[in-house]
């Protein structure tokens, strides 16, 4: 028995177990979504069970892809999921190189960077929508409160009135509202991945070679320069990584745009299957398969970019 033979046959096991955790759920998505399959249809009972004799063929495909949020609801996952991977990184970066630095304290700010990760995304959507972006109670209505109230009492000055009469009344933003609950999703999942990705380019920078900056700085390069043509490609795997690891985690949001909106104006994949699964399984899991063709497409594009990226 070679080297190799006796780790291959203990791995095997694990490796069966892992294909039927993965086939069989699949499985049963791809022959549901054949089939007519509803859980509530008085008019037709044999619908209610998922028996072959209900076979449709394409129709669930054909139903779902002329619904009227199914691509609404692809556009939608994509924006949400492309803003956030924007907003992570950049902030990431700026937050990671700042962080880099000594100063007092450091360790600390560490710490509160990172604690807003560990929020569960539930409590998350329900501390932003309720506590900071309400447009009453909310830390966003009390500052847009506070500028009006300040305004008015500017106007009543001799000299300044006539200029602050010029100055609208600010309204507060609803995020509950159809047009603005996407951007609400993408502040909050922001802010919580926000620290991963501070994380990761931290972890990174601690062995960037010091050696190059100080020869860039003899140079007369400038702290731009540096951070362009040195920061940026030394941390060009972890941003790859960065990129792959949270697209997979945002392509299934839900708890977030339930609890904002219940899907008015930010409705995404998973909460267009989640509707259809209350009566419509058939649908849902037709929904479902476009959901993993979907984010096959996007993980395949992310792993030839990271792939990239590690071997340079």
């Amino acid at each position: 028995m070679s080297n190799r033979t006796l780790p291959r046959i203990l791995q095997t096991p694990a490796v069966i177990l892992l294909l039927i955790w993965m086939l069989v759920p699949l499985s049963m998505t791809l022959y549901f979504s054949f089939i007519r399959y509803v859980l509530n249809s008085s008019r037709r009972p044999e619908w209610m069970s998922p028996s072959l004799s209900n076979w449709r063929g394409f129709g669930n495909y054909q139903y779902v892809m002329e619904a009227k949020d199914f691509w609404f609801a692809i556009q939608n996952s994509v924006f949400i999921v492309s803003s956030i991977l924007i907003i992570t990184v950049v902030l990431g970066l700026g937050i990671a190189v700042l962080v880099n630095k000594s100063f007092p304290g450091r360790g600390i700010v560490r710490v509160l960077l990172i604690s807003p990760f560990f929020v569960m995304p539930a409590v998350n959507a329900v501390l932003w929508i309720n506590m900071i972006l309400d447009p009453v109670l909310g830390l966003q209505g009390i500052a847009v409160s506070s500028i009006n109230d300040t305004i008015d009492g500017l106007r009543d000055f001799p000299v300044l009135g006539a200029f602050f009469n010029l100055w609208p009344t600010f309204e507060p933003i609803s995020f509950r509202a159809t047009q603005t609950s996407a951007y609400a999703v993408i502040m909050m999942v922001a802010w919580q991945w926000t620290p991963f990705a501070v994380l990761i380019f931290m972890t990174s920078l601690q062995s960037e070679d010091e050696s190059q900056k100080e020869a860039a700085t003899l140079d007369g390069a400038s702290p731009w320069s540096q951070f362009i043509n040195l920061t940026v490609p030394h941390l060009a795997r972890p941003i790859a990584i960065v990129v792959m690891i949270q697209s997979i985690f945002h392509l299934s949001l839900y708890a977030e745009i339930e609890i904002v909106s219940r899907g008015s104006g930010n409705k995404n994949l998973p909460y267009l299957i989640g509707e259809f699964t209350n009566n419509n399984i058939g649908a849902a899991s037709a929904t479902g398969i476009f959901a993993v063709i979907l984010a096959n497409i996007i993980a395949i594009f992310l792993l030839r970019m990271a792939g990239k990226s590690l071997m340079d």
